[in-house]
């Protein structure tokens, strides 16, 4: 049978080669939350890993299974958790717009998840390969019986698994009210997965990777937070007020993402993290500890803003934008700040003021890249004296240094 079917209950299950008990103690397992075994970390891998092998224990012939999951991240649309019985667990995640790719349109998760049906396929019927992509597919790899069913969250959204098998009489409906049992349990594993998901993406897209990473740790109070050392680096777009006072909103926004897309890339390819987006321009710091000196750390923040002035240089942009910089380090405190429910995860202290101060100097004395004294000798190019000027909130005159690229370096 190759229609929408309903999958039979637990009512219409036979005594046969389904281990009742197994299958029973692995729903509860399940709702128990999965836990890990002692001393293992719970991973949505290994979960799944864990389910799909105690399935085929318990004698449910499974030899494919995939969970497929919508995510709320800058990038990614949905993510597919796929285990086989050779390869065990892969993660592949679909970029925005994948929902429109005759990939997706033209398999069965548009209508398991839009109508929440389930639909089952034998795979030895040859009118039934021909309605889905998938199908086909699977037969040539062997498999015999494909089954898709919608996973419902609490919150009414849908997502959707789905099982194949490459018993040669396909799943009988034993598996099949086997499978229909850990349906609930199972969706209610996904949620929580998304729901953290969901969390770390938005908390990393928003604050940062490490910053997210802390306030999911729990530091979310007032005053939680750590004294870190850092490279720090402030930028902002040069001729920005004149730029937008002859632009839309809309054309100003579209602007700066471009931008943003190019010299943003390079800080975290270099280890760096970007804490905010300050209007026309970033601020980001690039930690180091034991394993990573001052100098090693300094170095990378030059080298990221040199590949971002290249990029941008070889970009549709070139000529229209550029970036001007300010570099400098220190140890700062990194915390949560702000009233009593309207909390601010940044950094806070002398250096970042300082690196603050340096930026505005740049741009009354015309400079595009600037670094304090005391790291002038750590950039990956060689840096020379530009000015001596006072800064407000510091005592004495404050020496700055300039560089640029290295195919300009020599006419410093």
């Amino acid at each position: 049978m190759n229609e929408i079917v309903a999958v039979p209950g637990p009512t219409m299950m036979s005594h046969g080669d389904i281990d009742h008990a197994a299958i029973d103690a692995l729903i509860a397992w399940m709702i128990d939350g999965a836990p890990p075994s002692r001393g293992e970390t719970a991973r949505p891998g290994s979960r799944i890993d864990d389910i799909c092998r105690r399935l085929v224990a318990a004698g449910v012939p499974i030899g494919r299974f995939a969970l497929f999951v919508n995510l709320l991240h800058p990038n990614i649309e949905g993510r597919r958790i796929a285990w086989t019985a050779e390869d065990g667990v892969t993660i592949t995640d679909g970029p925005i717009g994948v929902s429109s790719t005759v990939e997706y349109t033209r398999n069965p998760l548009p209508k398991v998840i839009s109508e929440q049906v389930s639909i089952r396929r034998r795979l030895n019927d040859p009118d039934a390969l021909s309605e889905f992509m998938i199908l086909s597919e699977l037969r040539d790899e062997g498999f015999t019986d494909y089954m898709a069913m919608p996973l419902v969250f609490t919150d009414g959204e849908i997502h959707a698994a789905t099982f194949s098998t490459k018993a040669p009489q396909g799943f009988s409906l034993e598996a099949i009210a086997a499978i229909e049992l850990i349906r609930r349990p199972l969706a209610r594993l996904a949620e929580t997965y998304v729901l953290r998901i969901n969390a770390a993406s938005i908390l990393s897209a928003y604050v940062g990777r490490n910053s997210g990473d802390q306030i999911l740790g729990g530091s979310i109070h007032r005053g939680d937070g750590e004294e870190i050392e850092a490279a720090i680096l402030f930028t902002d777009l040069i001729g920005f007020t004149e730029l937008s006072n002859t632009m839309s909103g809309p054309e100003i926004v579209t602007m700066l993402n471009d931008a943003f897309d190019i010299v943003v890339p390079p800080v975290e390819k270099h280890g760096g993290e970007v804490l905010k987006f300050l209007g026309d321009g970033f601020f980001a710091i690039f930690p180091y500890n034991g394993k990573t000196t001052r100098a090693d750390a300094v170095k990378a923040a030059s080298e990221t803003i040199l590949e971002g002035e290249t990029l941008l240089a070889a970009s549709p942009h070139a000529g229209k934008i550029a970036f001007r910089s300010a570099l400098h380090a220190g140890s700062f405190h990194y915390g949560n700040i702000g009233g009593a429910n309207r909390l601010d995860f940044t950094a806070i202290g002398g250096p970042i003021n300082y690196a603050a101060r340096l930026l505005d100097a740049a741009a009354v004395l015309d400079l595009r890249h600037v670094v304090s004294e005391e790291i002038a000798t750590n950039l990956c190019v060689d840096a020379k004296l530009a000015a001596t000027v006072e800064f407000k909130g510091f005592e004495g005159p404050q020496k700055l240094f300039t560089y640029c690229g290295r195919e300009e370096h020599h006419n410093l």
